[in-house]
């Protein structure tokens, strides 16, 4: 058969496998049992994936919606294009009495299929093709190749964070706010920040986040927030999770229920801006998705009311943001005892990153700790510049078994000590 031309965007600009491809397949439990070794008895610190339960008020409402023939067939049809307006209604509730964003209306407010949908969404509305992106070094992997797809000819301008040397983060803020600024001069004026950071799980200080908004705000720019994690802070919440369109026009904020309702198959996002940024939203979601999910829509919203009605929803948030907490500080105590690299101390989310034994190369290093101890671990080549001799470690997938951490940071002790 002859060979079939693709459009240069997957032939050229997205040869290869990406890097959330490769932290996909290494995972899958045909490339596993390739190795020779049984997915059952491999230990994960790879996935950015939450393994917390959903609350059971919110399985209840999804039976409820399914056996009731009216609710089942409501769910059937479609929305707005903006999406639910009860739904965007309770999310409103939802971050006044988390967050305390008081000031937001249902319009401030567009759901969308997932956040990753909606962050090519993001950058489109916001931003020309050829415009420069700011992000930390390091960032969010699937970040590169959203950005290809959504802005072709853009490039990724990376600001210091990590320092590769020391292992140091946001050690010298201001050499990282004259990089933006310099930036700035080169035409970029839009910036995201994932909060808590993947890889790192660092939560920059609100002085560092309020200069960045001030510099972008000179340039009639935008500061992006991606906050899956927001529910994941581990000791004193960031006050800028608490920030709004209201008070600051030039504020992006993109949500989802994957991690904070352990719903990461449950495919649902949302996005918080000013009404003049909405509506251009609402212009790109009538051609890309039409409206978004009615079943979720009708359930979050649901679980939203009865939820913080009862106060359960409070309660749960807080119980799962206590559970990575313990889970993380049993990591850190495992990971320095079997193996003492350098490491950050996580600030929230589900993560921490070291930097390879010897510089070494970090896919092959994953590789090898894999086939001969049967713990994943991710190689942080693709997490940016700061990161190519670097690791990601997940404590998400374990929060459940923390003996199974203790073994897997033991395994990799005694390959490397042999």
């Amino acid at each position: 058969m002859t060979s079939q031309h693709l459009s240069k965007l997957i032939e050229e600009s997205l040869a290869g496998l990406s890097p959330i491809q490769t932290i996909m397949k290494m995972a899958e439990d045909r490339n596993i049992q390739r190795l020779g070794l049984k997915p059952e008895e491999v230990i994960s610190f790879g996935g950015g994936w939450c393994n917390h339960q959903a609350p059971e008020q919110l399985r209840q409402i999804y039976q409820d919606i399914i056996n009731d023939k009216d609710k089942f067939h409501a769910s059937g049809r479609y929305s707005e294009i903006i999406g639910n307006y009860n739904c965007r209604e309770q999310l409103c509730r939802w971050e006044a009495a988390l967050f305390q964003m008081k000031h937001l209306h249902p319009d401030h407010v567009l759901l969308g299929q997932s956040a990753t949908q909606l962050f090519h969404d993001i950058l489109r509305v916001l931003c020309d093709p050829g415009e420069p992106v700011g992000y930390l070094d390091p960032t969010y992997a699937n970040y590169i190749n959203a950005q290809k797809c959504a802005l072709p000819g853009s490039a990724m301008k990376f600001i210091p964070a990590l320092n590769p040397e020391t292992w140091e983060y946001l050690s010298d803020p201001e050499h990282s706010l004259e990089s933006l600024k310099h930036f700035t001069e080169q035409g970029l004026k839009t910036v995201v920040l994932p909060l808590a950071d993947n890889p790192t799980s660092q939560l920059p200080d609100e002085a560092f986040v309020k200069s960045i908004r001030e510099i972008l705000e000179d340039v009639k720019g935008f500061l992006v927030f991606d906050i899956p994690y927001k529910t994941l802070w581990f000791d004193q919440m960031p006050s800028y999770f608490s920030w709004d369109p209201v008070d600051y026009p030039n504020l992006v904020t993109l949500n989802s229920n994957s991690k904070w309702l352990s719903s990461l198959g449950r495919r649902f996002g949302w996005v918080i801006a000013n009404e003049h940024v909405i509506k251009g939203f609402e212009k790109l979601s009538e051609s890309m998705i039409l409206s978004p999910d009615t079943l979720h829509s009708m359930a979050t919203a649901e679980y939203l009311k009865q939820g913080l009605k009862e106060k359960s929803l409070q309660q749960y948030v807080e119980d799962t943001r206590k559970l990575y907490q313990h889970t993380a500080q049993v990591f850190l105590k495992a990971l320095d005892e079997h193996l003492g690299w350098p490491r950050l101390k996580p600030q929230g989310g589900l993560y921490t990153v070291c930097p390879t034994p010897e510089h070494q190369d970090s896919i092959k290093f994953s590789e090898t700790i894999l086939a001969t101890t049967g713990v994943l671990l991710i190689p942080g080549k693709g997490f940016g510049p700061s990161m190519e001799y670097g690791l990601r470690l997940s404590f998400g997938p374990l929060c459940y078994d923390h003996e199974r951490i203790k073994e897997g940071f033991e395994r990799i002790g005694n390959y490397l000590s042999s």
